[in-house]
């Protein structure tokens, strides 16, 4: 509230509760968030120009996907925890990736998907084919504090490598120990919120 920002967190369906990526739930989730960005945008007083979309592990796979169903819907989409390429007929959009690279669940490296799920490709893969969608082939890859390297692309595509980082959010409460680390180093929220 006191940075002027509204943060909606709409939670995936089923007994998994988890988001249709792969037809497999039958629920149409891209429509769900486009008419939830819509409701926000008449209810809520919501500027449906800085419209920042995200998630962790599935749901940033969520992310990724409802932001290349919907050219021009959302400003940027940030994903934590989750390595997704652009699809065919993706548009250029700003992205940013931020991936533990001792990752339990998903892991940096990479790995095939489960029967009816995508496989993971290696984060570096693919934030590289988002660059490549933005038309920048070379990145710039800086150390920012002792465990976060940050891999930019001049058109805006960025890699966020936490080492020795897990299957957390960075910046947030630790959780379950077997998920890895969670890194004090960075805050994956605020970089939202810098979108914005």
């Amino acid at each position: 509230m006191a940075a002027g920002m509204l943060a909606v967190l709409p939670q995936g369906a089923g007994p998994a509760k988890s988001w249709n990526l792969s037809d497999i739930t039958g629920n149409d989730d891209v429509a769900l968030l486009s008419a939830l960005v819509t409701q926000l945008a008449a209810t809520e007083c919501a500027d449906p120009d800085r419209v920042v979309i995200t998630g962790m592990s599935d749901g940033g796979d969520m992310a990724v996907f409802a932001a290349c169903a919907l050219p021009g819907r959302f400003r940027a989409v940030v994903t934590v925890a989750a390595s997704i390429e652009p699809r065919v007929g993706c548009h250029r959009i700003r992205i940013v990736a931020i991936h533990g690279d001792a990752d339990p669940v998903d892991p940096y490296r990479g790995k095939p998907g489960p029967p009816g799920y995508l496989a993971t490709p290696p984060a570096a893969t693919a934030i590289a084919a988002w660059a490549a969608l933005d038309g920048c082939p070379t990145a710039a890859t800086t150390r920012v504090a002792p465990h976060i390297a940050l891999t930019t692309y001049p058109c805006g595509a960025q890699l966020v490598t936490v080492n020795g980082g897990g299957h957390t959010w960075p910046g947030g409460a630790p959780v379950n120990p077997t998920l890895g680390v969670t890194t004090s180093e960075y805050d994956a929220t605020a970089t939202i919120l810098a979108l914005v």
